[in-house]
């Protein structure tokens, strides 16, 4: 996996661009006798706070660029447990130790100034006469100093980007600027949403950006909403502040430690702009809410039949900004999801998420939920007009699509059933009516297969175009009717046993297993069906009118009441 190259650092507790370091603390006139004992190499730290220490047991309470002031005689009484936290001091970030002798000869342990040295934490000897009290306000006055100047800085930077947004330049160019005012890119990330990318993750090379990418998606918002410092894989650090949201999912805005080290004034500009981007999200799902019903109504009146001319369809499809490939035979495609039906929430989001993907399997592919159902319209090839190949026929495209589908709707159970291609746009809603067969007929029928066309559907879609005559009602009469009345009277499960008996294959064995029900019942149901409409199991034609009959019955609306 490709890694995001950034400032590799020994620590945290290094900036580039300290507000006070500890090389600047031994400057201060009230430190001119102080004496740096070990600890050399972290002078450079930053100091952003400054504690006593009353006990040696402090490190989990130790933040990020703090100054601990300790007595000489607590350091040398103690010097075993202070050697020990030195690794989960510097881990923590803490700046530097400073101490002052309880007497004018007094020395720092051995042990505690190597362990200091080996993990570069400044231990600082501090004048015998030094008041801590002098040393804590002059430490704080240079650091409110310092704050005063961040403050006017930070000031400008929300200054600016409230603008940005202001004139409606849009989140892209507002996580842009974010990028070059702190120097590492941006990314919005949010639950079961592709991330929001600043400019470089965007331009560049996949390869280097995809695994950090699958790394955002993957970590749900929620599990950043705490915010601060995350250790994310390939060791890139990232700092996730939590957008304020009351109307959409959680998100979090995250700065990458991918170019220079994160400054504490990045930390403080990042928390203050989550604010402003929430706005801002909360106006792109304003946005996406209100032009998503514009596009549902057209595709629901398109679907529906209700546009009989080109002109019109091609006039809604321009205001709402629906394309599709010219000259291409259009599928109305129905998605179904098991057991159970999806709420009409539930669809519409389905139907938004697969509008703002750009699907390998077909370009510009449409989605609306129509009534109770999720329909798609899908642009097919004419195969009339290309060379012979598997992927580009009518199957091939739906076979992509399914698996393109179920891994972007996050649906194991998904299954596809199409009508037949329309050539003109005003045919799609017989193109829908087909759909909808092909998915009355494979749920009736027991079809199996995560694709269901309507051509598919054999001698089951002549089944459709029976109409309601004396014919077919003599044929129910004659085949299904009688088990149903036989059921009435207590007849013993006829019908449900002789469906499941065709299902199994004639298997008699495992027919009584599917039912739960003893062997030699079933045989006894299925004599009794032979007895009652005087045919035989054994002879094919029989058994070819009895599954017809069963079929023609639950297709036809009202046939079950037939007689």
């Amino acid at each position: 996996m490709a890694a995001m190259p950034r400032k590799e650092t020994a620590s945290g507790s290094k900036p580039e661009h300290a507000s006070l370091t500890v090389k600047e603390l031994l400057m201060l006139p009230l430190l001119k006798q102080a004496k740096l004992i070990a600890g050399e190499r972290g002078v450079s730290a930053a100091i952003t706070r400054i504690s006593l220490l009353e006990t040696a047991d402090v490190s989990p309470r130790v933040r990020m660029g703090e100054l601990l002031l300790a007595g000489g005689a607590m350091l040398r009484e103690q010097s075993d447990r202070f050697r020990q936290m030195i690794p989960d001091l510097v881990q923590r970030g803490c700046a530097a130790i400073g101490f002052k002798p309880d007497r004018p000869s007094g020395e720092l342990p051995k042990e505690v100034a190597e362990e200091a040295a080996i993990h570069g934490l400044p231990i600082v000897e501090l004048p015998y006469a030094l008041s801590f009290s002098d040393l804590v306000r002059s430490v704080m006055e240079r650091l409110l100093a310092q704050e005063s100047v961040q403050l006017t800085e930070l000031q400008g930077r929300i200054h600016h980007m409230t603008r940005l947004l202001l004139d409606g330049n849009g989140l892209y160019a507002f996580l842009d600027a974010m990028e070059n005012m702190l120097g590492n890119p941006v990314a919005i990330v949010r639950d079961q949403d592709k991330p929001w990318l600043s400019e470089s993750l965007r331009s560049a090379d996949a390869v280097e950006v995809w695994p950090f990418v699958q790394m955002l998606a993957g970590r749900h918002a929620g599990k950043l909403s705490s915010g601060g410092f995350t250790l994310m894989q390939n060791v890139c650090r990232v700092y996730a502040s939590p957008v304020p949201a009351s109307r959409f999912k959680p998100a979090c805005l995250v700065l990458l430690e991918r170019n220079r080290e994160i400054q504490p004034l990045d930390v403080v500009t990042v928390d203050r702009l989550a604010s402003l981007t929430g706005l801002e999200l909360a106006n792109v799902e304003a946005v996406r809410e209100v032009e998503g019903k514009y596009v549902d109504q057209f595709l629901q009146d398109w679907l529906s039949g209700k546009l009989v001319s080109e002109q019109d369809w091609k006039l809604r499809a321009e205001v709402c900004g629906c394309s599709l490939p010219e000259e291409t035979p259009l599928c109305a495609v129905l998605a179904g999801f098991g057991e159970g039906e999806q709420s009409q929430e539930k669809l519409r989001e389905m139907a938004r998420k697969i509008r703002s993907e750009r699907l390998q399997a077909a370009d510009s592919v449409l989605s609306a939920p129509v009534g109770a159902d999720l329909v798609l319209i899908v642009p097919v090839p004419d195969t009339g007009r290309l060379e012979a190949r598997a992927d580009i026929t009518e199957s091939g495209v739906l076979q992509r699509l399914h698996d393109e589908l179920r891994q972007l709707l996050g649906e194991e159970s998904l299954r596809l059933f199409a009508g037949r291609p329309a050539e003109r746009p005003e045919q799609l809603s017989a193109s829908l009516s087909q759909a909808r067969r092909a998915r009355q007929a494979a749920d009736v029928c027991g079809l199996d297969g995560n694709i269901v066309t309507y051509d598919r559907l054999g001698v089951y879609s002549l089944l459709y175009l029976i109409p309601s005559s004396e014919e077919r009602d003599q044929f129910l009469q004659r085949f299904s009717i009688p088990l149903q009345h036989a059921d009435k009277r207590g007849g013993g499960r006829l019908v449900e046993t002789l469906e499941m008996f065709f299902r199994c294959n004639g298997n008699i064995k495992l027919t009584s297993e599917k039912l739960y029900a003893h062997y030699n019942t079933v045989v006894y149901r299925l004599e009794k069906i032979q007895n009652i409409l005087g045919i035989s199991l054994d002879d094919p034609e029989d058994r070819l009118q009895l599954q017809l009959s069963l079929k023609l019955c639950h297709i036809t609306p009202g046939g079950a009441g037939t007689g």
